[in-house]
């Protein structure tokens, strides 16, 4: 790969989520933990990761599962999930996956963009979400995750009076209808919530998870997932 995209890729990865620190460690490690659990991943768990990226994420869930398949639109993000030491490889475009039907135990995709915020969003979402029921096997989990930043964006609204602002963007019941518009059974919906670094190093905070819910809205989230099964 060109030096430079390298670069790229890797300062936008660095600021985007402040990679390597502390907070991005917990903020992960929650993140694969809910999955491996809503996913129902086990070693022997044939799973699709769908736009990986730089294998942000598959380089923590590969320690859960043999048979982990990374899928992504661009070569050079493939390239440094291939400097990672990711395997299953994939370029393609997610609204064709170039997989047989019933195959995976388990498919899903983070941060697929503003689910239903226009027409034509909301079109490319539900393709995509059809080609991921048509891959998994009977009774496998799909799974979609989307950060949501509903109370900055308000707040942005309120005071920067953004016209662009669209509250419900990626809120759960236009996932969880294009679930339903699909045929897919919704088994869980939930947005783990925002929750001050300085509290979850000091705590076991995957068990107060629902708790701090109702109580913060602040650093590390608030992030929503949906779980189907076919």
């Amino acid at each position: 790969m060109h030096n430079k995209k390298r670069e790229d890729i890797l300062k936008w990865e660095a600021n985007s989520r402040g990679r390597a620190t502390p907070k991005d460690e917990l903020k992960r490690s929650r993140l694969v933990h809910h999955l491996t659990l809503l996913g129902d991943i086990k070693a022997q768990s044939k799973v699709l990761s769908i736009g990986c990226g730089t294998g942000y994420y598959e380089l923590i869930i590969k320690q859960y599962t043999e048979y982990l398949y990374c899928l992504d639109i661009s070569k050079e993000m493939l390239l440094i999930c291939k400097e990672r030491n990711l395997g299953n490889l994939i370029q393609a475009n997610s609204f064709c996956l170039p997989f047989k039907s019933d195959i995976f135990d388990c498919a899903y995709a983070f941060s697929l963009g503003p689910i239903g915020s226009s027409q034509a969003n909301m079109c490319s979402r539900v393709i995509t979400l059809k080609e991921m029921k048509r891959v998994t096997k009977k009774n496998g989990r799909i799974i979609i995750g989307h950060p949501t930043t509903l109370w900055k964006q308000i707040y942005g609204l309120l005071r920067h009076k953004n016209p662009n602002f669209d509250p419900f963007s990626v809120s759960p019941s236009k996932v969880e209808r294009a679930y339903k518009q699909n045929g897919i059974t919704i088994l869980c919906s939930m947005v783990l919530p925002s929750i001050p670094y300085a509290i979850l190093r000091r705590m076991n905070y995957l068990k107060f998870d629902k708790i701090l819910s109702c109580l913060f809205f602040d650093e590390i989230g608030p992030y929503l997932l949906v779980s189907g099964v076919k």
